[in-house]
């Protein structure tokens, strides 16, 4: 990621979280509810009990909270690149790991790795970084992947969000793996992608 962008995602986030506090807007969701639906499309990957967890752009540790309120025990992480935010969310949940890096930082393997709302901000060159995400996201999972975008055929690019054609993203993730399934039907504007390891 340019530094730029980087700079522009600190400052956007930062202020956000200066506004609203410990809640969903701070991550620009709308609100806790629809952050909940998406939270929910993304668990449906698999049977997440007693797995290792990694939560790519965690903001707040709101995935964490998800796992506590649906009891669903998961040996979690949490990476997020606005370090506001993870010192935001291991004052709330001190007994889960957070920490301030990029995906590109991490070489250890998680049973699954989660990401919702990380790929939605518009970035240089936002295709060919996103899509480089999801194959370092993959590669650091052992058994599968979730992640969610904003649908174009729902949602406009803008200067804030990117927004992907769904056949476009379900054709590169098949280069990395036969097994891919797409999830369209729980907000208009979403999509969730699975990719399992063969």
């Amino acid at each position: 990621m340019h530094n730029d962008d980087q700079k522009r995602i600190l400052n956007f986030y930062e202020d956000a979280l200066r506004i609203y506090g410990n809640d969903a807007r701070s991550v620009h969701w709308s609100n806790e509810e629809t952050q909940s639906v998406r939270f929910d499309a993304l668990c449906k990957v698999a049977d997440l009990t007693n797995k290792s967890v990694l939560d790519v752009g965690c903001g707040l540790g709101d995935l964490y909270k998800f796992f506590i309120s649906k009891q669903i025990t998961v040996d979690y992480a949490g990476i997020d690149i606005v370090p506001a935010f993870i010192e935001r969310a291991q004052e709330r949940f001190p007994n889960a790991s957070f920490r301030a890096a990029d995906i590109f930082s991490v070489n250890e393997e998680y049973d699954y790795v989660l990401a919702s709302g990380a790929l939605n901000f518009t970035v240089s060159n936002s295709k060919e970084y996103y899509f480089s995400m999801i194959k370092k996201m993959f590669d650091c999972s052992k058994k599968g992947l979730a992640f969610n975008m904003l649908n174009k055929a729902e949602h406009s690019n803008d200067e804030t969000y990117v927004s992907y054609d769904i056949d476009e993203v379900t054709a590169y993730c098949k280069t990395l793996t036969n097994d891919v399934i797409v999830v369209s039907d729980y907000l208009p504007w979403d999509f969730t992608v699975y990719m399992y390891k063969e």
